[in-house]
């Protein structure tokens, strides 16, 4: 994960905390930014495209069922990606698990195929992400916060295109 992703990672999570900071919008090639209301709703505006996130408790529709989740993992809520070329769905999960041992349950499980770990920090400021190649494919983000530790998925929908 490079540091802009470690960088968006970490405000993603600082404002599904409750912050209500905002920031500019970056220019195609600058940093990820968060946008966030007291809401528990947050935006972020990456150059690959604008994820949205409400903290509802709902997964998004169509949620696979057998998505592997930590067993102490609840649904913190649901998303959507915006301004790429592939379509997904988005899928927050929260835990009083410490992250690291989050992001080891996703790089060692059995059922999923996954590449490119990265992780940084400890504790509260630990950030790891993996692309997730099968059997499904899309990329799992964990980072702790505070008491909590956030599991940022997002799944590809096959043949699907935006705005479909």
């Amino acid at each position: 994960m490079s540091r802009a992703g470690v960088l968006a990672a970490v405000l993603l999570l600082a404002a599904a905390c409750g912050s209500s900071s905002t920031s500019s919008q970056p220019s195609p090639t600058s940093t990820p930014s968060v946008q966030a209301s007291p809401s528990r709703s947050f935006q972020v505006a990456t150059p690959d495209g604008q994820v949205s996130v409400s903290l509802d408790g709902q997964l998004p529709p169509n949620w696979p069922k057998d998505f592997p989740i930590p067993p102490s993992a609840t649904a913190a809520g649901s998303g959507s990606v915006g301004g790429s070329t592939s379509t997904g769905h988005v899928a927050v999960f929260s835990t009083t698990t410490p992250a690291p041992a989050v992001f080891s349950y996703y790089t060692s499980n059995r059922t999923l195929t996954t590449t490119g770990a990265r992780s940084v920090g400890a504790g509260a400021s630990y950030v790891g992400s993996t692309k997730v190649t099968a059997p499904y494919s899309g990329s799992v983000t964990v980072a702790g916060r505070s008491e909590a530790t956030y599991i940022v998925v997002v799944l590809s929908v096959p043949g699907a295109s935006p705005g479909s």
